[in-house]
């Protein structure tokens, strides 16, 4: 198993991610965001893009620029690669930053809608905080962020998810992620199994810590950057700055 933190975080994840969950993943955030995100006409950002699930699909239901911002590099190598194979028009739409939101060269004021999806609870409170300021520094007044809800407290028992198994020719792709109570919040540990046959040719994990996010602490912390709730619902939450 990996370690929550070094120099690529989705080392192992990145390998399995497509296969196994961006299709999901994808029918999620059309579900979270994507109305918002076919209205837009300024910018979207996508805050931890991943392989660019948001990306394209900001890309595919919208005429706007977006911008993809993701710190790993095995991640954006997957993102590049699904760009390269994108339509010309909606490639030239689309600028990949490395690392994180206060790194990005953005101008100030100039993005409709930042959307952070699968990011927020990774984040550690100095991280979040940067976070939070760079989204109120380049949201244009009356800007929306736009945010998978967090748990607001971690599992009293482990919780399974099993991925639904992919064949690749002659092997059998299999994934799931537990997630289980810790100290600084939640665990989620990710187990990758291919087979070919009923012989095991590889076993893979990773694992990632998140902490546990109410909705108060939330609110002090977006209202403290000029950022208020404009919708709390049960799977997603829309903050925008004040203008």
């Amino acid at each position: 198993m990996n370690e929550y933190e070094g120099t690529d975080a989705y080392r192992t994840t990145a390998e399995f991610y497509d296969i196994l969950q961006a299709e999901r993943d994808g029918r999620l955030v059309a579900r979270l965001y994507g109305a918002r995100v076919a209205a837009a006409r300024g910018a979207v950002v996508d805050v931890g893009a991943g392989s660019g699930t948001v990306s394209l699909m900001a890309l595919a239901c919208s005429g706007a620029p977006v911008h993809a911002v993701e710190p790993s590099a095995v991640m954006r190598s997957l993102l590049l690669t699904r760009l390269a194979w994108s339509r010309p028009d909606r490639r030239a739409r689309a600028t990949v930053h490395p690392g994180t939101l206060p790194e990005a060269e953005l101008p100030d004021s100039s993005v409709e809608l930042v959307v952070c999806h699968n990011v927020v609870p990774t984040l550690d409170d100095a991280a979040r905080g940067e976070l939070w300021e760079a989204a109120a520094r380049v949201l244009e007044p009356g800007g929306l962020l736009l945010m998978d809800r967090p748990r607001a407290r971690a599992p009293r028992e482990a919780e399974v998810a099993v991925f639904t198994p992919v064949r690749v020719g002659e092997d059998t792709y299999e994934g799931e992620v537990r997630e289980a109570a810790c100290e600084a919040g939640a665990e989620l540990a990710f187990t990758y199994t291919v087979r070919r046959g009923e012989r095991v040719v590889r076993r893979r994990g990773e694992r990632f810590l998140t902490r546990m996010l109410p909705l108060e602490k939330l609110t002090e912390e977006l209202g403290g950057r000029g950022l208020r709730w404009e919708e709390t619902g049960e799977r997603v939450l829309v903050a925008r700055r004040e203008r």
